[in-house]
């Protein structure tokens, strides 16, 4: 036991045996699975999968003491993958000297210098969006939403001088989930290395985007060129004095464009329907979302200093993102040694989940905590109120692992949802929520609205 008092420590509380149970719930029903943990067994506690242990954690200390005071302890968890899409040990995943070094890299990509010429970006696509919506009366929104997030992405990334098809992009994710979900199964994984057409679909698709990434590498040392996108960045932080550290080959410059680009699209997709999706169940908010735009633009199109402007439109991004969280449980981390978590004994190897939409939705935290309410953040800009305590909302994680992407997320969101809201209404054809995938990450199915111009 590394820490004293582990050897005297029980297990947390939680359901014995029931390991296919528990994994069919994780797999269908996520959200109602830690549901169902915090309140038979409170603010921690311990299952089991076949061949695993796992454990969930609330409340904004435990979390708190997980992510960052214990942080060395627990390292972010990926199942290994046939496809092996991104082998390289990434931001997400490095530990030590290396996501020291991989942070001040990444940190530097989203300086506001170049956060203006990325904004450029998802604006010309933002107004692209909107332009899509008014040509249709009925729409899927979830698949605009998409084609908007995916395209502002590989403007940002790749740059906007190769057109990259956002469906190809969307093709590669789509397997990427499927494998992660394969491989918490028995010969899960057997099957994704069948030459089955699926499998051959999704390797001619990888081949085909890293064409355009490593052309995109290229490029990028050309000098004479500008870099205003992500990989040129990669490519040059160095000599640019950036940092004093250059990632030694192409293939690992590749691999962070990818852990960016696929770990960004489900976020803003869902959080824009889902922002959608509570602005017509509240036209109240939205009545006051389109004046603030009429007050701010005035009939013209949106720039990205208008986004300083516009604050109810940033308390709606806020508040839609703490009813419904880019994830319900943050990438989970596997415990390198026992440790004791809230006086709980934690095993070596055991998977935490930590899960925001819980702590999100806390009647102790929050008031009218299962309402959507985006004054509060006009009311306190930090927390959403000044009863909720430290640590208690955290969308984008937080240091020293805290999403380095949050205000090209807020930009995207705030650019999307107001070039709409300027001319567009939409009502969503049903009054369900949008549904999350099965591994709570992301929009699953369609969510269709009525487009229609605003009176």
């Amino acid at each position: 036991m590394s820490q004293a008092t582990a050897g005297g420590a029980a297990l947390p509380p939680g359901p014995k045996g029931r390991r296919l149970y528990n994994v069919r719930q994780r797999l269908y029903c996520h959200s109602d699975f830690m549901d169902e943990l915090h309140r038979e067994y409170g603010d921690i506690a311990f299952f089991e999968i076949p061949a695993r242990k796992c454990a969930a954690v609330f409340s904004a200390d435990l979390i708190h003491e997980v992510l960052v005071e214990q942080e060395p302890y627990f390292q972010p968890y990926y199942p290994k993958t046939s496809y092996n899409l991104i082998p390289s040990p990434c931001l997400a995943t490095s530990r030590f000297e290396t996501h020291t070094e991989l942070e001040k890299v990444m940190s530097g990509a989203f300086t506001p210098e170049r956060m203006r010429a990325y904004g450029k970006a998802i604006i010309r696509n933002a107004l692209t969006f909107r332009e899509r919506l008014a040509s249709n009366g009925s729409v899927d929104f979830k698949y605009e939403a998409e084609r908007y997030t995916w395209g502002s992405l590989l403007d940002a990334v790749i740059g906007v001088d190769f057109k990259v098809e956002p469906e190809l992009g969307k093709s590669v994710l789509d397997a990427m989930k499927s494998d992660m979900l394969l491989s918490l199964l028995p010969f899960g994984l057997a099957l994704k290395r069948l030459p089955l057409p699926h499998n051959i679909r999704t390797a001619r698709q990888i081949k085909a985007l890293d064409e355009q990434t490593y052309r995109s590498i290229e490029r990028a040392r050309d000098r004479a060129r500008p870099g205003e996108n992500v990989i040129s960045h990669f490519v040059r932080a160095a000599d640019e004095g950036v940092v004093d550290w250059s990632f030694p080959d192409d293939s690992e410059i590749r691999d962070e464009a990818y852990t960016l680009m696929f770990g960004a699209v489900d976020a803003p997709t869902a959080t824009l329907t889902h922002g959608i999706h509570f602005l017509a169940r509240n036209p109240n908010a939205r009545e006051r979302l389109e004046q603030e735009v009429d007050d701010v633009l005035r009939g013209r199109p949106i720039t990205l200093t208008d986004l300083d402007r516009l604050p109810y439109a940033r308390a709606v991004f806020k508040e839609t993102l703490r009813l419904e969280p880019p994830a319900y449980v943050l990438i989970p981390r596997e415990t390198l040694e026992d440790r004791v978590v809230g006086g709980y004994l934690v095993p070596k190897g055991t998977l935490m989940n930590v899960c925001l939409r819980v702590m999100h939705r806390r009647r102790d935290y929050w008031d009218d905590a299962n309402e959507f309410r985006p004054e509060r953040w006009l009311e306190d800009a930090e927390r959403g109120g000044s009863e909720c305590p430290a640590h208690s909302y955290m969308p984008f994680s937080t240091k020293p692992r805290i999403c380095q992407g949050q205000y090209f997320a807020e930009i995207l969101f705030g650019s999307g949802l107001a070039s709409l809201a300027q001319h567009l209404r939409l009502e969503p054809e049903s009054e369900e929520l949008p549904t999350k995938t099965n591994i709570g990450v992301g929009i699953m199915g369609t969510y269709r609205v009525a487009v229609t111009e605003r009176p």
